[in-house]
């Protein structure tokens, strides 16, 4: 599972990241959570790569407002080819959603520690997401994403038994092309091999949502995970 993450690449260095024309204008994020709006990168109508800004919870076209459990900001990549709210995006629709790394909370018995995962390297990394664009409650255009999730590898299952997928950049164009056999799509659902992803303990800050600047992420002394 991923429900809070960090994006804070300028705009211009994400455009060259992806190789896009695109200068949106958007602002750092340390603590992105479902329902707000986050930049994707998408191959646009003439094939070239699209720097947007989309909605963190997929709404599928054919849906008129939100499931009753809310947007659906996870989709497990063991059936995302197959699930009714998934499948279109899956084959048509897929994304790159940039991140410095997400957060996850190490549950005991009557608390819970944060830890944030980012790229041991300190890259910029990219979750395989699906988007669509549909109608808001108003009427008006709405891009929305989700996030593809895989089963945590062994190292991580402390923390959830659910990671999302992060996508190599030799694999960046592998999942944007829109002819890519499925087989070899769904080959890239798998967690990060072991020593690419490292857990830091942070503080509680992050706790709470409308806390949203570099202290969220900073790590704790003693915090490895």
């Amino acid at each position: 599972m991923c429900g809070r993450y960090a994006v804070t690449l300028p705009p211009d260095a994400m455009a060259d990241l992806f190789g896009s024309a695109d200068r949106p204008n958007f602002p750092p994020r340390w603590n992105v959570a479902p329902t707000q709006m986050v930049p994707i990168a998408a191959i646009g109508q003439a094939g070239n790569v699209r720097l947007l800004q989309a909605r963190w919870g997929l709404r599928p076209a054919w849906m008129v407002k939100d499931p009753p459990t809310g947007p659906l900001f996870n989709a497990r990549g063991e059936t995302v080819a197959d699930k009714p709210a998934f499948k279109v995006a899956f084959a048509r629709k897929r994304c790159l959603v940039p991140a410095d790394g997400f957060y996850e909370w190490q549950r005991q018995e009557k608390s819970r520690t944060p830890f944030f995962i980012s790229r041991a390297d300190g890259a910029t990394l990219a979750f395989a997401g699906l988007w669509e664009a549909t109608k808001d409650d108003a009427g008006e255009l709405l891009l929305s994403m989700t996030i593809v999730t895989t089963a945590a590898a062994p190292d991580f299952q402390s923390l959830h038994d659910r990671f999302p997928v992060v996508l190599e950049p030799a694999q960046w164009q592998t999942w944007l092309t829109a002819d890519t056999p499925a087989q070899r799509l769904k080959s890239l659902l798998v967690a990060p091999e072991m020593g690419v992803m490292v857990a830091r303990q942070v503080s509680d800050r992050v706790n709470k949502v409308s806390h949203d600047d570099a202290d969220c992420a900073r790590p704790i002394a003693a915090g490895l995970l």
